[in-house]
Formats: structure tokens, sequence, C-alpha cells
């Protein structure tokens, strides 16, 4: 560790651990190192690396002062440290230094919107000067990083259990809904694997990623064939924020082993467009990437059809359509309520809300408890049991 102390530092933030991550795993392919200038001002002039589509560069240009001292006097074959919240993550071998133009990064990761608030912080967030070299990342059993997606994972499972196709499908899960179950049935049909990547953002402002994917893995272990179905960590990082993100989650996808990628009508990032009375998608300007891109249709609540159906399955008005609007959903679960359980599972509901509001109810739960029907017995109810009960009683509307 003694020569550890002897190089000098670079200071990164886990977005760009993730993508060095990323990278070092092959997902990125087929990009497989940090670029050089050269290869900067070809991949953004064409959109083009090695004759395959790649949005925008890869590169690493952290901000900060001393960043930038450390990078702009680095010389070839130098040997950087690479830290992050003050732990030695990896080292780069320095290849080369060069100067950026910050505006025209973050034109090309945002796809030109370049004044929303995301915009603003990948801004903030990218220094002056790029540094390439070999790199190497090391990343211990305990660290934050340890569960992150693999390129060899999907391959050997498609292998044990003898699968031919697998689809995978980037979501927030926050909360998961009927829509979701909705998706995956369909998805599941026709595929004997599905991969679902979870978003884990820097920054969670409402449900966290480990009481999502909780209720996410309550839905497979009860409603879902769960040895068809895998959950696997994408960190929403700032290579993902404008529209081009959608063409580097399919070459994950694709990289990871999947033959299909499954994108909703409302997904944020997916740019659709007429043009002679025909849909277009970015994906129309990706040149060879392999996978096959699905658009799912949106779903909704029919009250005549009393069942989820679309537009091209349902005859009714919108006025009779109940839209699972992640905002309204989680308005209601941080007042406290207990959303409809045509739109959540009461399940899924009782975990988050037992989840943001602990022990809410603990004293209330001592004292009503005999107002709840039982099996006859004694039973402990938790907060989260609680909450089920009383999905319950709303259901008994038999009553005149």
């Amino acid at each position: 560790m003694e020569y550890l102390k002897r190089n000098k530092s670079i200071f990164i933030d886990k977005e760009a651990i993730f993508a060095l991550l990323l990278c070092q795993e092959g997902l990125l392919y087929p990009v497989t190192h940090l670029m050089n200038e050269a290869e900067m001002n070809e991949v953004d002039s064409t959109g083009l690396y090695k004759q395959k589509s790649f949005p925008f560069s890869f590169i690493l240009a952290p901000s900060g002062r001393r960043n930038e001292e450390v990078i702009k006097n680095a010389k070839e074959g130098e040997i950087i440290n690479i830290i992050c919240e003050r732990k030695v993550y990896g080292y780069i071998k320095t290849s080369q230094t060069f100067k950026i133009n910050k505006q025209e990064r973050l034109f090309k990761i945002m796809s030109g919107d370049i004044y929303s608030p995301k915009a603003k912080q990948i801004l903030h967030r990218l220094g002056n000067y790029a540094i390439c070299g070999d790199y190497e990342i090391i990343i211990s059993q305990d660290d934050i990083f340890h569960d992150r997606i693999s390129k060899s994972k999907i391959p050997l499972l498609k292998k044990s259990l003898k699968i031919k196709k697998a689809t995978s499908m980037v979501l927030n899960a926050s909360p998961v809904t009927r829509i979701h179950e909705q998706i995956f049935r369909l998805i599941l049909d026709n595929n004997e694997l599905l991969v679902l990547m979870l978003l884990r953002e820097q920054n969670e402002e409402f449900l966290d990623f480990e009481i999502r994917k909780k209720c996410l893995e309550y839905v497979i272990e009860n409603f879902l064939p769960k040895n068809k179905v895998l959950i696997v960590p994408l960190d929403d990082i700032y290579l993902f924020a404008g529209a081009h993100g959608i063409i580097l989650e399919s070459i994950i996808s694709q990289n990871m082993g999947c033959d299909k990628i499954m994108i909703g009508q409302n997904y944020p990032n997916l740019t659709l467009y007429y043009d002679n009375q025909k849909i277009h998608s970015i994906f129309d300007t990706a040149k060879d990437i392999k996978i096959k891109v699905k658009i799912v249709n949106e779903f909704f609540y029919c009250n005549e059809c009393y069942g989820i159906v679309s537009n091209k399955t349902c005859p009714h008005g919108q006025h009779h359509h109940i839209t699972y609007d992640s905002g309204f959903i989680q308005g209601m679960l941080k007042s406290g309520l207990i959303p409809p359980t045509l739109l959540v599972r009461k399940e899924v509901s009782a975990k988050i809300l037992s989840h943001i509001f602990p022990d809410r109810f603990s004293s209330f739960i001592k004292k009503y408890s005999a107002l709840f029907a039982n099996r006859g017995i004694i039973e402990d109810i938790n907060e989260e049991d609680f909450y089920i009960k009383i999905a319950d009683l709303y259901k008994m509307d038999n009553l005149n």
C-alpha cells in the first residue's frame, strides 16, 4: 500500500466509478477503454465507434481545481490513484491528457437539452481536462458496487437453464404496479427470461432502491414464475441522462446477452416522432445495434372492461379509463394512504407505508387489534399486517 501514498490522485464520484465499471466489465462494447483525444473527436462528430453506434465519447474529465492540476501535469506512463469518497478504488496509467470543451460535451450527453436541472448537475461535475489510459477499478464484497450488473451472469444463466431468448427492461418501479405485472406477463409469454434492470438513482427523493427492490421481489416471488425473472441494479448515472441514454441501455442489454429490450411508450428518454405517416424513434438513427427493440403500448384500467387493457384492445372512451399515474400513486403513499388495489397490490403498499412511516400505529395496533378478524388464535400484528388488514376491511362493502 506504500506505493499508493506516493502516487498522485484524482477524485471522482460514484457515477464515474460506475461508468468505469461498465466499461471494465465489457458492457459498453465496442468501447473497451477510455478514449483519447482523436477517438473523442471522431465519436462526437460521427456518433460511431469502430463503425458501430455510440452516442458520445467515453472519457474521464472530473471537475475540481486539484483534479485539473494533477491531470494537466500528468506524464505518460505515470500511475494516478482513483479515489471516491476517501477510498482508493483503483488506478489509471496515463497515456494522454487533453483539454475538452465542456459545453460541447454537455450538449452531446444531453442531446441538446442543456438547460434542465440535470444538465446543470452534469456541467458542474465536468472538468476542463480529460485523462486516458489503462485503468483498473477494484471492488470488495462489502462495497456498494459489489452487486453491479455482470456481462457473464446472464449468458451463464441462459446456458444452465437452456434458455434461448432473454428480454431486458429498464424500470424505476416506484412503486411496482399492476401495470408492471401485466407487462411482465406479456413479455414472459414469448420469452424464457426477463431481465429487469432496476434503476438505482444517485439522489432518491421518495423510495430508495432497497424498498423498491424488496417490493419487486415480492411480486416476482408470489405472482410470477420466479425462475424466469432476474433483477439487476443499473445505476442511473449521467451517461443515461439524455435521449441517447436509451441507446446505451440497449448496448448494455445486448452485451449482457439479451436478445430484446422492452421500452414503455412513456419512457422519459424515448424520442418518438412521425414522418410520412410512420412512427420513428431515436433507434432509427442507430447503426449495428443487433438487439431488437420493442415499444410497449400504454395500459390502463377500464371500468367497463373490468380489467387492464390498452388502446388496441379497449373500445371504450377515455372517460372510462383509470391511468396508472406514478405521481398520483406516490402522492397517496406520501400522504399515508393505501392506493386502490386495482392500482397497486395491498402487500406492496403495506411494505412501502410501513417503511416510510415506521412505528406509525404501534400503540393503535395494540389497542384495536381485536377489531380485526383472525383465524381464532392470538396473532401478533405488525405495521405491515395492519395496512393489509385495513385494505381487506375496505373490500367488505356488501352491506346495504
